[in-house]
Protein backbone atom coordinates (compact mmCIF):
# COMPACT_ATOMS: atom_id res chain seq x y z
CA UNK A 1 0.00 0.00 0.00
CA UNK A 2 1.20 3.23 -1.14
CA UNK A 3 1.82 5.66 2.08
CA UNK A 4 0.49 9.17 2.02
CA UNK A 5 3.59 11.47 1.72
CA UNK A 6 3.72 13.83 4.59
CA UNK A 7 4.48 17.21 4.99
CA UNK A 8 6.69 17.00 8.22
CA UNK A 9 8.23 13.97 8.71
CA UNK A 10 11.36 13.62 11.83
CA UNK A 11 13.93 11.58 10.46
CA UNK A 12 14.74 8.23 12.68
CA UNK A 13 16.93 5.39 12.28
CA UNK A 14 17.06 3.43 15.50
CA UNK A 15 19.85 5.59 16.77
CA UNK A 16 18.03 7.70 18.71
CA UNK A 17 15.72 4.69 20.19
CA UNK A 18 19.60 3.38 20.99
CA UNK A 19 20.31 7.19 22.80
CA UNK A 20 17.34 7.01 25.10
CA UNK A 21 17.77 3.04 26.08
CA UNK A 22 21.15 4.24 27.25
CA UNK A 23 20.10 7.32 29.14
CA UNK A 24 17.43 5.09 30.53
CA UNK A 25 19.88 2.61 31.69
CA UNK A 26 22.05 5.49 32.99
CA UNK A 27 19.20 6.77 35.30
CA UNK A 28 20.69 10.68 34.91
CA UNK A 29 17.48 11.50 33.08
CA UNK A 30 17.21 15.06 34.41
CA UNK A 31 19.40 17.79 33.11
CA UNK A 32 22.86 17.01 33.36
CA UNK A 33 26.29 16.32 30.72
CA UNK A 34 23.75 15.61 27.88
CA UNK A 35 22.09 18.75 27.80
CA UNK A 36 25.49 21.24 28.51
CA UNK A 37 27.05 18.98 25.86
CA UNK A 38 24.17 20.09 23.59
CA UNK A 39 24.16 23.53 24.58
CA UNK A 40 28.48 23.58 23.52
CA UNK A 41 27.88 21.96 20.12
CA UNK A 42 24.91 24.05 19.32
CA UNK A 43 26.90 27.11 20.26
CA UNK A 44 29.59 25.91 17.88
CA UNK A 45 27.57 25.23 15.46
CA UNK A 46 26.26 28.85 15.47
CA UNK A 47 29.84 30.26 16.21
CA UNK A 48 28.63 31.35 19.72
CA UNK A 49 30.53 31.94 22.76
CA UNK A 50 28.40 29.69 24.78
CA UNK A 51 24.68 29.50 25.79
CA UNK A 52 21.75 27.72 28.44
CA UNK A 53 19.46 24.98 27.76
CA UNK A 54 16.00 25.74 27.58
CA UNK A 55 12.84 23.49 27.87
CA UNK A 56 10.72 25.10 24.48
CA UNK A 57 12.01 27.06 21.81
CA UNK A 58 9.62 29.70 23.06
CA UNK A 59 11.05 30.10 26.80
CA UNK A 60 14.08 30.14 24.95
CA UNK A 61 12.94 33.63 23.43
CA UNK A 62 11.33 34.52 26.28
CA UNK A 63 15.00 34.53 28.36
CA UNK A 64 16.78 36.32 25.11
CA UNK A 65 14.11 38.83 25.77
CA UNK A 66 14.60 38.76 29.50
CA UNK A 67 18.32 39.12 29.42
CA UNK A 68 18.55 42.16 27.07
CA UNK A 69 15.95 44.10 29.69
CA UNK A 70 12.61 43.51 28.30
CA UNK A 71 10.27 43.99 31.70
CA UNK A 72 7.16 46.68 30.83
CA UNK A 73 4.77 47.76 28.19
CA UNK A 74 6.82 50.51 27.33
CA UNK A 75 9.73 47.55 26.37
CA UNK A 76 8.47 47.00 22.43
CA UNK A 77 10.08 44.24 20.54
CA UNK A 78 9.91 44.49 16.31
CA UNK A 79 8.20 41.05 15.22
CA UNK A 80 7.54 39.79 12.00
CA UNK A 81 3.58 40.10 10.95
CA UNK A 82 3.75 36.59 9.36
CA UNK A 83 5.55 34.10 11.85
CA UNK A 84 4.71 31.72 14.74
CA UNK A 85 2.52 32.92 17.15
CA UNK A 86 5.64 32.31 19.69
CA UNK A 87 7.06 35.89 18.58
CA UNK A 88 4.21 37.06 19.88
CA UNK A 89 3.40 35.16 23.31
CA UNK A 90 7.35 35.44 24.14
CA UNK A 91 6.90 38.90 24.15
CA UNK A 92 4.09 39.50 26.36
CA UNK A 93 5.37 36.56 28.92
CA UNK A 94 8.29 39.26 29.37
CA UNK A 95 6.08 42.34 29.82
CA UNK A 96 7.10 44.03 26.62
CA UNK A 97 5.20 44.94 23.44
CA UNK A 98 5.05 43.42 20.39
CA UNK A 99 5.26 45.46 17.18
CA UNK A 100 4.51 44.22 13.91
CA UNK A 101 6.46 44.73 11.04
CA UNK A 102 5.55 42.88 7.29
CA UNK A 103 7.43 40.39 5.92
CA UNK A 104 9.00 40.48 2.22
CA UNK A 105 8.23 38.20 -0.76
CA UNK A 106 12.48 37.43 -1.40
CA UNK A 107 12.78 35.34 1.76
CA UNK A 108 9.51 35.53 3.54
CA UNK A 109 11.07 37.10 6.23
CA UNK A 110 11.21 40.28 8.10
CA UNK A 111 11.67 43.30 5.88
CA UNK A 112 14.23 45.29 6.62
CA UNK A 113 13.04 48.54 5.43
CA UNK A 114 9.61 48.09 7.24
CA UNK A 115 11.45 47.29 10.36
CA UNK A 116 13.48 50.46 9.99
CA UNK A 117 10.40 52.45 10.26
CA UNK A 118 8.93 50.68 13.48
CA UNK A 119 12.70 51.47 15.26
CA UNK A 120 12.01 54.00 18.12
CA UNK A 121 12.75 55.61 21.86
CA UNK A 122 11.00 52.22 23.15
CA UNK A 123 12.28 49.91 20.94
CA UNK A 124 14.35 47.01 22.92
CA UNK A 125 14.81 44.31 20.51
CA UNK A 126 14.02 43.16 17.36
CA UNK A 127 13.28 39.37 16.98
CA UNK A 128 14.39 37.67 13.45
CA UNK A 129 13.34 34.48 12.55
CA UNK A 130 15.22 33.20 9.03
CA UNK A 131 12.14 31.88 7.94
CA UNK A 132 11.80 28.50 6.54
CA UNK A 133 15.67 28.09 6.74
CA UNK A 134 16.33 30.99 4.37
CA UNK A 135 18.92 33.65 6.25
CA UNK A 136 17.35 37.02 6.83
CA UNK A 137 19.04 40.12 4.66
CA UNK A 138 20.90 40.20 8.48
CA UNK A 139 23.04 43.17 7.04
CA UNK A 140 19.79 45.35 6.74
CA UNK A 141 18.57 44.68 10.84
CA UNK A 142 22.55 44.99 11.81
CA UNK A 143 22.72 48.70 11.19
CA UNK A 144 19.55 50.16 12.72
CA UNK A 145 21.47 49.47 16.57
CA UNK A 146 18.27 47.46 18.31
CA UNK A 147 19.87 44.34 19.65
CA UNK A 148 18.94 41.36 17.34
CA UNK A 149 18.07 38.04 18.68
CA UNK A 150 17.95 35.51 15.96
CA UNK A 151 15.43 32.73 15.77
CA UNK A 152 17.39 29.92 14.28
CA UNK A 153 14.25 27.34 14.96
CA UNK A 154 14.25 26.64 10.85
CA UNK A 155 17.77 27.16 9.98
CA UNK A 156 20.28 25.19 12.15
CA UNK A 157 23.42 24.67 9.99
CA UNK A 158 22.80 27.65 7.35
CA UNK A 159 24.57 30.63 6.38
CA UNK A 160 24.74 34.08 5.45
CA UNK A 161 27.55 35.40 3.72
CA UNK A 162 29.60 32.28 4.74
CA UNK A 163 29.00 32.48 8.59
CA UNK A 164 26.25 30.62 10.15
CA UNK A 165 23.16 31.68 11.74
CA UNK A 166 22.92 32.78 15.77
CA UNK A 167 26.61 34.11 15.15
CA UNK A 168 25.48 37.58 14.27
CA UNK A 169 22.55 38.96 16.37
CA UNK A 170 23.39 39.14 20.17
CA UNK A 171 21.50 36.29 21.20
CA UNK A 172 20.14 33.00 18.72
CA UNK A 173 17.30 30.70 20.08
CA UNK A 174 17.07 27.46 18.52
CA UNK A 175 14.29 24.81 18.86
CA UNK A 176 14.28 21.26 19.23
CA UNK A 177 11.10 20.71 19.39
CA UNK A 178 9.30 17.03 16.89
CA UNK A 179 8.94 19.31 13.76
CA UNK A 180 12.18 20.92 13.65
CA UNK A 181 15.39 20.26 11.85
CA UNK A 182 16.75 18.63 14.91
CA UNK A 183 13.53 16.31 16.09
CA UNK A 184 14.09 15.89 19.62
CA UNK A 185 10.20 15.90 20.86
CA UNK A 186 11.07 19.60 22.21
CA UNK A 187 13.92 21.56 24.14
CA UNK A 188 15.52 24.51 23.04
CA UNK A 189 18.85 26.41 23.29
CA UNK A 190 20.16 29.95 23.46
CA UNK A 191 22.89 31.29 22.80
CA UNK A 192 25.69 33.91 23.24
CA UNK A 193 28.08 35.87 21.48
CA UNK A 194 29.37 38.34 23.59
CA UNK A 195 31.04 37.23 26.71
CA UNK A 196 28.72 40.16 28.81
CA UNK A 197 25.73 39.04 27.36
CA UNK A 198 26.64 35.27 27.84
CA UNK A 199 27.26 35.91 31.59
CA UNK A 200 24.00 37.91 31.71
CA UNK A 201 21.98 34.88 29.95
CA UNK A 202 23.54 32.34 32.94
CA UNK A 203 22.53 34.70 35.75
CA UNK A 204 18.69 34.67 34.50
CA UNK A 205 18.39 31.07 33.79
CA UNK A 206 20.17 29.58 36.69
CA UNK A 207 19.38 32.39 39.32
CA UNK A 208 23.60 33.81 39.89
CA UNK A 209 24.21 37.04 41.46
CA UNK A 210 20.65 37.38 43.58
CA UNK A 211 18.42 36.97 39.72
CA UNK A 212 15.69 35.02 40.06
CA UNK A 213 16.45 31.38 38.45
CA UNK A 214 14.44 30.74 35.36
CA UNK A 215 14.07 27.37 36.01
CA UNK A 216 13.71 26.32 32.12
CA UNK A 217 15.42 22.50 32.59
CA UNK A 218 16.04 20.46 29.34
CA UNK A 219 15.81 16.92 30.18
CA UNK A 220 19.02 14.55 29.43
CA UNK A 221 16.61 12.28 27.60
CA UNK A 222 15.79 15.26 25.00
CA UNK A 223 19.52 16.05 25.15
CA UNK A 224 20.09 12.44 24.11
CA UNK A 225 17.86 12.21 21.07
CA UNK A 226 19.13 15.93 19.63
CA UNK A 227 22.42 15.44 20.01
CA UNK A 228 21.68 12.25 17.80
CA UNK A 229 20.34 14.43 15.48
CA UNK A 230 23.31 16.89 15.25
CA UNK A 231 25.64 13.87 14.36
CA UNK A 232 22.83 13.54 11.53
CA UNK A 233 22.40 17.20 10.52
CA UNK A 234 24.94 17.45 8.01
CA UNK A 235 23.42 14.29 5.78
CA UNK A 236 19.89 15.73 6.46
CA UNK A 237 20.60 19.14 4.86
CA UNK A 238 22.61 17.64 2.20
CA UNK A 239 19.04 15.45 1.11
CA UNK A 240 16.92 18.60 1.76
CA UNK A 241 19.00 20.60 -0.74
CA UNK A 242 18.77 17.70 -3.10
CA UNK A 243 15.51 17.55 -2.57
CA UNK A 244 14.91 21.71 -3.30
CA UNK A 245 16.94 21.31 -6.73
CA UNK A 246 14.97 19.08 -7.59
CA UNK A 247 11.91 20.60 -6.84
CA UNK A 248 13.50 23.90 -8.60
CA UNK A 249 14.25 21.94 -11.76
CA UNK A 250 10.90 19.93 -11.99
CA UNK A 251 8.40 23.32 -11.63
CA UNK A 252 10.65 26.27 -13.09
CA UNK A 253 8.06 25.54 -15.74
CA UNK A 254 5.22 26.59 -13.73
CA UNK A 255 7.23 29.48 -12.93
CA UNK A 256 7.83 30.81 -15.93
CA UNK A 257 4.17 30.33 -17.28
CA UNK A 258 3.37 32.25 -14.03
CA UNK A 259 1.29 30.11 -12.12
CA UNK A 260 4.11 29.42 -9.01
CA UNK A 261 6.57 31.43 -7.91
CA UNK A 262 9.26 28.97 -6.06
CA UNK A 263 11.43 30.08 -3.34
CA UNK A 264 14.53 32.45 -4.54
CA UNK A 265 18.12 31.16 -4.13
CA UNK A 266 20.88 33.33 -3.05
CA UNK A 267 24.37 33.21 -3.90
CA UNK A 268 25.31 34.99 -0.52
CA UNK A 269 23.07 32.85 1.61
CA UNK A 270 23.11 28.88 2.12
CA UNK A 271 19.64 27.40 3.36
CA UNK A 272 18.89 24.96 5.62
CA UNK A 273 16.04 24.20 3.25
CA UNK A 274 13.35 23.51 6.02
CA UNK A 275 10.43 24.10 4.08
CA UNK A 276 9.85 24.87 0.57
CA UNK A 277 7.19 27.12 -0.30
CA UNK A 278 5.64 28.26 -3.18
CA UNK A 279 3.46 31.23 -4.12
CA UNK A 280 0.41 30.06 -6.15
CA UNK A 281 -1.12 32.35 -7.95
CA UNK A 282 -4.94 32.79 -7.27
CA UNK A 283 -4.69 31.31 -3.83
CA UNK A 284 -2.83 28.05 -2.40
CA UNK A 285 -6.11 26.54 -0.78
CA UNK A 286 -7.43 24.44 -3.73
CA UNK A 287 -3.61 22.93 -4.31
CA UNK A 288 -3.51 22.03 -0.71
CA UNK A 289 -6.95 20.10 -1.41
CA UNK A 290 -6.46 18.58 -4.45
CA UNK A 291 -2.75 17.09 -3.29
CA UNK A 292 -4.58 16.02 0.22
CA UNK A 293 -7.18 13.75 -2.34
CA UNK A 294 -4.34 11.76 -3.70
CA UNK A 295 -2.08 11.48 -0.51
CA UNK A 296 0.46 14.05 -0.80
CA UNK A 297 0.21 16.43 2.15
CA UNK A 298 0.87 20.52 0.75
CA UNK A 299 0.52 22.39 3.74
CA UNK A 300 -0.27 26.40 4.06
CA UNK A 301 3.53 27.47 5.53
CA UNK A 302 1.23 29.15 8.53
CA UNK A 303 -2.43 28.28 8.68
CA UNK A 304 -2.73 30.89 11.42
CA UNK A 305 -2.51 33.35 9.05
CA UNK A 306 -0.61 36.57 10.19
CA UNK A 307 -0.65 37.66 14.06
CA UNK A 308 -2.16 40.96 13.21
CA UNK A 309 -4.93 39.02 12.31
CA UNK A 310 -5.53 37.53 15.59
CA UNK A 311 -4.39 40.23 17.88
CA UNK A 312 -5.54 43.71 15.40
CA UNK A 313 -5.09 46.06 18.62
CA UNK A 314 -1.20 45.82 17.75
CA UNK A 315 -1.20 46.80 13.71
CA UNK A 316 -2.50 45.34 10.86
CA UNK A 317 -1.95 46.36 6.92
CA UNK A 318 1.26 44.33 6.26
CA UNK A 319 0.11 43.23 2.64
CA UNK A 320 2.89 41.12 2.36
CA UNK A 321 2.06 38.78 5.06
CA UNK A 322 -1.74 39.00 3.86
CA UNK A 323 -0.57 37.78 0.50
CA UNK A 324 1.49 34.73 1.48
CA UNK A 325 -0.96 33.29 3.97
CA UNK A 326 -3.51 33.27 1.44
CA UNK A 327 -1.03 32.12 -1.32
CA UNK A 328 1.35 30.37 -0.03
CA UNK A 329 1.85 26.42 0.25
CA UNK A 330 4.56 24.20 1.68
CA UNK A 331 5.90 21.23 -0.14
CA UNK A 332 7.29 18.04 1.55
CA UNK A 333 10.88 18.53 1.72
CA UNK A 334 11.64 16.19 4.57
CA UNK A 335 15.07 13.96 4.09
CA UNK A 336 13.42 10.34 3.84
CA UNK A 337 11.55 11.15 1.35
CA UNK A 338 12.11 8.71 -1.80
CA UNK A 339 12.87 9.78 -5.53
CA UNK A 340 9.74 8.39 -6.48
CA UNK A 341 7.83 10.13 -3.44
CA UNK A 342 9.42 13.24 -4.87
CA UNK A 343 8.10 13.03 -8.37
CA UNK A 344 4.84 12.02 -6.72
CA UNK A 345 4.84 15.84 -5.50
CA UNK A 346 5.72 16.76 -8.69
CA UNK A 347 3.24 15.02 -10.86
CA UNK A 348 0.45 16.13 -8.10
CA UNK A 349 1.84 20.17 -8.11
CA UNK A 350 2.01 19.24 -12.24
CA UNK A 351 -1.58 17.82 -12.06
CA UNK A 352 -3.18 20.68 -10.67
CA UNK A 353 -2.33 23.33 -12.68
CA UNK A 354 -2.72 21.88 -15.60
CA UNK A 355 -6.15 20.67 -14.40
CA UNK A 356 -6.54 24.41 -13.86
CA UNK A 357 -5.12 25.69 -16.94
CA UNK A 358 -7.87 23.54 -18.90
CA UNK A 359 -10.90 23.88 -16.78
Amino acid sequence: MTRTIPHTDPSFDGREAAALAERFASKQVNEGELAGLLVARTAELAGALGGVPTSTGTLGLHLALKTLGVAGPDDEVIIPDYACRCLYDCVKMAGGTPVFGDINLEDYSLDGAAASTLVGARTRALILPHMYGCPAELGAFLKLGVPVVEDCAHACGASYRGEPVGSFGELGVFSFEGSKLLAAGEGGAVVAKGARTLDNLRALRYGLNGNFAYHYRLSDLIASVALVQLDKLPAMLARRREIAAIYRSELGALEQSGELTLPKAFADRQSSWYRFVVLCAGGSAPLVDFASERGVLIRNPLASGPLSASYPHSGGGNTNSRLLAANGASLPITPDLTDGEIATVVDVVRSFFNARRNS
